[in-house]
């Protein structure tokens, strides 16, 4: 009997990890663990209780968090650019060391991801701003589970006056009528492992097809580290995680600048 519980839970491990590979690539992707754009140093114990409120037992998403936060001074554009990427990169290292199970890292997880689409409520979701203002379109694949980062960079270039169509989950057919209808002036998809590439370069190749003229393609993500020959092996232009310097690579300039406390500037 007890070898037929090893035996079946052996065949149960792949499904299993797989699922936990995607989490952990959700937590790690590169925006929440290393995007450079927080800049101001994070509080340890302000992070540590952050952290511990997003951990704390039932199964309800809504957290007092954010109120707590904003008690202690901090503001919107802290919040957002440095705590919740800090908060994840915290839970990703956590699980790295089994100091976390599946459901804690899942159940903090999908707290930044309200707390995300909460405080980004007032930048509007396909936020589309004046006629002179860059246009980008931001994909996370429909097979990606990694949408923190996603979401994470949609708030971060909306903030800075963009106009964003942020395209989580949608079909192949979704987004190519969006970019054969829109002109775009920068498309940025982003990636968790190179197990995407095959599927990332057949999307790139077809949106090049439909485009009503030329886009700049970028790609982002958690493959971009450690990944050699990334454009080469997808077709886009740019590699980088980071949204800033995505802009300057494509020659794009934000209409809104950031102050070093983390609002924003016109």
């Amino acid at each position: 009997m007890a070898d037929q519980h090893r035996r079946l839970a052996a065949e149960n491990a792949p499904a299993h990890h797989d699922e936990v590979e995607s989490l952990a690539s959700q937590v790690l992707s590169a925006l929440a663990h290393r995007s450079g754009l927080c800049a101001q140093t994070v509080d340890e114990d302000v992070l540590s209780h952050f952290c511990a409120d997003l951990l704390r037992g039932g199964k309800s998403i809504r957290t007092d968090s954010v109120s707590d936060l904003r008690r202690r001074g901090l503001n919107a554009g802290t919040i957002l650019e440095c705590y919740i990427p800090a908060a994840a990169r915290e839970l990703g290292e956590r699980w790295s060391r089994d100091e976390l199970s599946f459901a804690d890292v899942t159940i903090g997880t999908a707290r930044l991801q309200a707390m995300l689409r909460e405080m980004g409520e007032p930048w509007g979701v396909d936020c589309m701003q004046g006629r002179e203002t860059p246009n980008i379109m931001l994909i996370v694949p429909i097979e990606e589970f990694h949408t923190l980062g996603g979401m994470t960079a949609a708030s971060q270039l909306r903030r800075l006056g963009l106009s964003v169509c942020l395209c989580v989950g949608q079909t192949e057919e979704e987004i190519l009528q969006k970019v054969a209808t829109r002109q775009f002036d920068m498309i940025a998809l982003s990636l968790s492992c190179r197990q995407k590439i095959i599927g990332a370069r057949a999307l790139i190749d077809n949106m090049r097809k439909v485009a009503p003229g030329p886009v700049p393609i970028v790609i982002g993500g958690r493959v971009v580290d450690g990944t050699q020959d990334l454009c080469a092996l997808t077709g886009a232009d740019h590699a980088t995680s980071d949204p800033k310097e995505a802009l300057r690579l494509c020659g794009l300039q934000a209409p809104v600048q950031t102050a070093p406390d983390g609002a924003v500037r016109g």
